[in-house]
């Protein structure tokens, strides 16, 4: 009797435990208010989106890389996936969402597209990780738990990018690149595009850019290089505009521009015969102040802002060394004349020349922490990569800043247990990654605003194939993820890999 008892409970028992699973999301939403039961994507349901009109469905988002579903066309999925419209929550902003899952329909709520897209994007994830009914008949049920999701961003900027300089990728790969960022919720794609070994943008006006600037000689005596031709580009934006991300294009002064004065040595200091250089480390090459490099540079920027909406513009500013200017008569008579103290205030005025120019057309320029040095615009945003250090400067003096400090962000040194292929490279663990806040301690209320969010770069000197960056990039981007959009109420680390080891990362 007391074990029909004990089988009867047990029976009894046995539907609230299989109810009873949990939500695996990365980045791990702000809230998340787990139920019991489940919304079946079933034969029925897939039945349902295949009778409407459009030819985006619901079961092709669900069960292919093709996640994206459009926001203008989701009122067509109302009978089971309905977007509510916008909802009356201030922390929502425009990234954010409610997402609620009932046993018998999906709710989205948000302000705006970006918003209904990346409830799509946490959907995604708790489609592909869900339990399967492989008792049912014919096609077997997907078990969407219930549950109810309030979620948005801690920081508005979370970056990743990537040098296509010292090596160069595909149009191709780029768009699995960018990809990848929106599965995270990653929002901006910095695209590193001109540097001393390679200079990747097509600029019409400029031509010698490409045709010298985009190719060296290896070592070995082969030619390696490439580039993005404007269509490329403009087809790339908007691949990534389909997917909410904004790409900053970054075009490199006043060093880092072996490869540009290889094409026109005479916005150079010497004027001397250069090639594309096929080492790394930093160049002696260093553009001259004059009137002719900023008109180059006026013309470059018309043709980088016809391509790219983004608000930011980066234009470099890091390890530009002074030796040549320091030797040059022109731009020893620009200091005088400028009455400018040191060669750190010769860069600080060639770099401000150019974000005023940037400032007339509607854009702001981004410049790494070395723009620090010589003085400080009020509308430069400060990169800072070395530490926190220059970010922190700058965000007192008033200036945005993105944090990127390499201890942190730098996604080329190698990951635990990987073989270094530098002596100076420092091991980057999971464990860093997501232990990286882009607010630094003790900073005054009125400067922590200053802070946008954060950004992890990845240089590609050691980094030579597309498999190559991709390990690289993963996990470490999911980690990046959780730290700039989930913030400080992340759960602790032992929950992140627990997350990590069951939900599929791409």
């Amino acid at each position: 009797m007391h074990t029909m008892r004990y089988i009867v409970l047990m029976l009894l028992l046995v539907p609230l435990m299989v109810l009873s699973q949990s939500v695996n999301v990365i980045p791990r939403p702000q809230e998340i208010i787990s139920g019991q039961g489940f919304f079946e994507i079933d034969r029925t349901s897939r039945k349902q989106y295949r009778e409407k009109k459009d030819t985006v469905k619901w079961h092709r988002y669900a069960e292919t890389p093709a996640y994206m579903l459009r926001a203008q066309v989701s009122d067509l999925y109302k009978s089971v996936i309905n977007v509510a419209g916008k909802v009356n929550d201030p922390r929502l902003g425009e990234s954010g969402y409610h997402l609620r899952i009932t046993g018998d329909s999906i709710t989205v709520l948000a302000n705006t597209a970006m918003g209904v897209h990346m409830a799509f994007v946490t959907l995604k994830q708790v489609y592909e990780n869900a339990d399967i009914d492989s008792t049912a008949s014919i096609i077997p049920h997907r078990l969407i738990p219930i549950c109810d999701i309030t979620d948005y961003p801690a920081y508005g900027y979370r970056g990743m990018h990537l040098d296509v300089c010292r090596h160069f990728f595909s149009k191709a790969f780029i768009k699995k690149y960018i990809d990848l960022l929106a599965l995270y919720k990653i929002n901006t794609f910095h695209w590193h595009l001109t540097d001393d070994q390679g200079w990747r943008i097509e600029i019409r006006k400029y031509p010698r850019l490409t045709e010298v600037g985009a190719w060296r000689t290896e070592k070995d005596g082969s030619r390696y290089g490439g580039y993005y031709t404007q269509k490329d580009i403009s087809e790339i934006i908007s691949y990534a505009s389909e997917r909410f991300i904004t790409i900053i294009p970054e075009i490199e002064m006043p060093g880092h521009s072996s490869a540009a004065l290889a094409a026109y040595p005479e916005f150079g200091c010497t004027g001397n015969h250069l090639t594309v250089p096929n080492t790394w480390g930093i160049k002696k090459d260093i553009y001259a102040p004059t009137d002719s490099t900023f008109k180059f540079f006026e013309d470059v920027m018309d043709e980088v802002c016809e391509l790219f909406p983004s608000k930011y513009i980066h234009i470099g500013g890091d390890e530009a060394p002074k030796v040549q200017w320091k030797s040059s008569a022109i731009a020893q008579a620009v200091m005088k004349q400028k009455n400018l103290k040191n060669e750190e205030e010769l860069q600080h005025y060639f770099m401000h020349r150019v974000e005023s120019y940037l400032n007339k057309k509607g854009r702001t320029a981004i410049g790494w922490g070395e723009v620090v040095k010589g003085g400080l615009s009020d509308s430069m945003v400060v990169m800072s990569w070395l530490d926190k250090s220059a970010g922190i400067k700058a965000a007192k003096h008033g200036n945005d800043v993105i944090m990127a400090p390499r201890g942190y962000c730098y996604f080329d040194y190698p990951q635990a247990g990987d073989k270094l292929k530098a002596i100076w490279m420092l091991p980057l663990p999971l464990t860093k990654v997501y232990a990286f806040d882009p607010m630094p301690a003790g900073l005054s209320a009125a400067a922590a605003k200053h802070v946008l969010g954060g950004e992890a770069t990845l240089w590609t000197e050691y980094v030579t194939t597309e498999e190559e960056v991709l390990h690289q990039l993963m996990p470490r981007l999911v980690a990046l993820s959780e730290a700039l959009w989930t913030g400080k109420v992340r759960k602790d680390y032992k929950d992140f890999v627990k997350r990590l080891n069951t939900i599929n990362v791409k």
